[in-house]
């Protein structure tokens, strides 16, 4: 009969007891980072024949024309490339008294990429920020897909409150800058059907 080495037999239990501790805390780290990827709202739209080039000049005028200013919002625009970048935001209210410290911006990113015939739109990178003057533990920060914003504290109720308002805002709020450039797109043709001037 062979002589088993304790100390052999030890290290290998230690090594496969690690092995297993660092697989299940790799695992659960995995899980929660999908669970909490940054919101987002994207949407193809199809075009009638209409070339990339025109759609990108027909979108960086949709910027200017939604943003009120095109150089303030627009951080890229490559026209070979067929991409804009913009930086847009929205303001942030919420009834009641509690939610007066929430009062302040969502601001985001839009991002437009452009091919003959469609083109993809963006939203997302949404941060809350409060207002001067408001408490900064009222900022929520990067809004995610988590379903609740704090599991602790005293303000857990109106941090989740707030934090859920928001992202049932922004959504109808992104289906509304959907519509805005898939009507503006549409209206290719017949804005340069009257260019015999």
């Amino acid at each position: 009969m062979k002589n088993r080495n304790p100390l052999k037999i030890d290290t290998i239990n230690r090594l496969l007891f690690l092995s297993v501790i660092t697989f299940g805390v790799l695992l659960i780290t995995s899980l929660n980072i999908n669970a909490q990827e940054n919101l987002k709202f994207e949407k193809v739209i199809q075009t009638d024949s209409i070339s990339k080039s025109q759609l990108f000049v027909t979108i960086n005028d949709w910027f200017a024309s939604t943003y009120n200013s095109a150089n303030d919002v627009i951080q890229m625009s490559d026209k070979e490339a067929g991409i804009i970048i913009g930086k847009g935001s929205i303001p942030y209210y919420k009834k009641g008294a509690a939610y007066q410290c929430y009062s302040g911006y969502i601001k985001y990113t839009i991002k437009v990429y452009i091919k003959d015939n469609r083109f993809k739109v963006v939203l997302t990178n949404f941060n809350h920020s409060v207002n001067v003057g408001n408490s900064p533990l009222c900022s929520l920060g990067t809004l995610t897909t988590a379903e609740v914003y704090a599991t602790k504290g005293g303000s857990k109720k109106y941090h989740n409150n707030a934090w859920n308002d928001m992202k049932i805002i922004l959504e109808p709020y992104s289906n509304s800058i959907f519509e805005s450039l898939e009507n503006k797109t549409k209206n290719i043709k017949e804005e340069t059907v009257g260019d015999d001037w």
